[in-house]
């Protein structure tokens, strides 16, 4: 088994990871733990404890019912197909965690981080260069505001899931810990101190073709994990690709992501960022993973050229029309290798498309390349970033709320990876 899980199969087809209890199975235990809570609740003496059993189920988190919703943004002939199943344990299963309130939760104290310099800043929240302070570790923490009456909750939770799963893949950004005080929710993150994959366009303007090869190749592997356990990123563009302290890559920002996407599963819904869409997003259709691949395809055109292949707009119907109608430009530096690849990949027709459609990694563009060392991260990188210590950084003071408050708690939200090497 590869460190991002199963092998893909051999003909790149994606089928669904199986999982040990079926959904209804689940169900049937919820329904009698509850019902032994309450014969346990049921005596005089205990009406204090049913009561508070009462409160916690009525706080019990949004974001779990927004996982086992089979309808979250999928057509209705989806919906009509009532022999698919969808499960959670996939995204769910992972590592051991050190739960909240342990002894050794020192990393959930906002107050145990510096803060360094702001790394970036979006819709979603805004990402700080921080060290944890007992041992002067660096690591990058995502701020998200709570917002009013609760309503941004199932996406910090989905993000906060999405995060701890990516664990399971060296190539997705994970979370070494995430926690709250009474406005914030905090995602502490591994720190790549490469940069952005776009910061690197900018400055050289075109990769070489040895470079696109091998950062592309860890990117097939990453969604080619995330697409078999049912996760569709939706927003893949060179900003949400880092370079770690090592030189590899790591996607990140799963704010949009879509889960419980396996095969034949579709969803509809306008997603990600112009010039990066998808036809069929832009289209309003019902897509699938293929919309990842189209991507994929146009951040290798940006490394080889510098350029988008498609103008982009922010009406997606004017984007969709101009798509169309032009015509994508191959220049002739490119390899023929590289000139046979990128057109499947841009395919138009979604079904048709490489990645989803053929196992790309066949493609002779791969050819040469030990998938099993890239699984491995064992392959040569291009550059290895310098990272500057801890110390040596300017400590400035973002003023971040402290408070907590059960009224604005996040059930079930703080954690800390039991993997992360964060004590003295």
């Amino acid at each position: 088994m590869s460190p991002c899980g199963e092998k893909p199969p051999e003909d790149g087809t994606i089928k669904r990871k199986r999982t040990e209890e079926p959904t209804e199975k689940i169900k049937d235990s919820q329904e009698e733990e509850r019902k032994s809570l309450s014969d346990e609740t049921s005596k005089p003496e205990s009406k204090k404890r049913k009561k508070d059993e009462e409160e916690k189920n009525k706080k019990k988190s949004s974001s779990e019912e927004f996982l086992q919703s089979s309808s979250y943004g999928r057509s209705k002939e989806q919906e009509d197909n009532k022999e698919k199943k969808r499960s959670r344990e996939d995204l769910l299963e992972g590592k051991e965690e050190i739960p909240c309130g342990s002894e050794k939760a020192t990393p959930l104290d906002i107050q145990s981080y510096t803060f360094h310099r702001k790394l970036g800043e979006g819709t979603g929240g805004k990402v700080m260069l921080a060290s944890f302070a007992p041992k002067k570790q660096l690591v990058a923490i995502k701020i998200v505001q709570k917002k009013p009456n609760r309503c941004n909750y199932p996406w910090i939770m989905m993000e906060a899931q999405l995060l701890k799963f990516a664990r399971e893949c060296p190539f997705l950004c994970h979370s070494h810990a995430t926690f709250q005080s009474k406005a914030q929710a905090f995602f502490v993150l591994e720190y790549a101190g490469g940069g952005t994959l776009y910061r690197m366009i900018s400055r050289q303007k075109t990769l070489p073709t040895k470079s696109i090869q091998f950062y592309s190749a860890e990117m097939v592997v990453a969604l080619q994990f995330l697409h078999y356990n049912g996760i569709i990123h939706r927003d893949l563009k060179p900003d949400n690709i880092l370079v770690d302290n090592d030189g590899h890559i790591k996607i990140c920002d799963f704010g949009i992501a879509a889960v419980g996407m396996f095969a034949g599963w579709k969803i509809r819904g306008l997603a990600g960022t112009p010039g990066y869409r998808a036809p069929e997003m832009l289209s309003l259709e019902a897509y699938d993973a293929a919309v990842d691949w189209w991507s994929l395809g146009v951040i290798m055109y940006e490394m080889a050229t510098g350029r988008l292949p498609f103008v982009p707009s922010l009406d997606p119907a004017r984007e969709f029309v101009d798509m169309k109608q032009t015509k994508v430009d191959y220049p002739s530096h490119m390899s023929q290798e590289m000139l046979d690849l990128l057109p499947k990949l841009l395919e138009m027709d979604n079904n048709n498309r490489l990645g989803l459609n053929g196992n790309i990694r066949e493609h002779q563009f791969y050819a040469g390349i030990n998938w099993s060392e890239v699984e491995r991260r064992t392959t040569r990188t291009p550059f290895k970033p310098k990272i500057p210590p801890a110390d040596k950084l300017k400590e400035i003071k973002p003023g971040f709320c402290t408070e907590t408050s059960e009224e604005n708690k996040l059930e079930d939200f703080s954690n800390v990876d039991s993997n992360w090497n964060w004590q003295e």
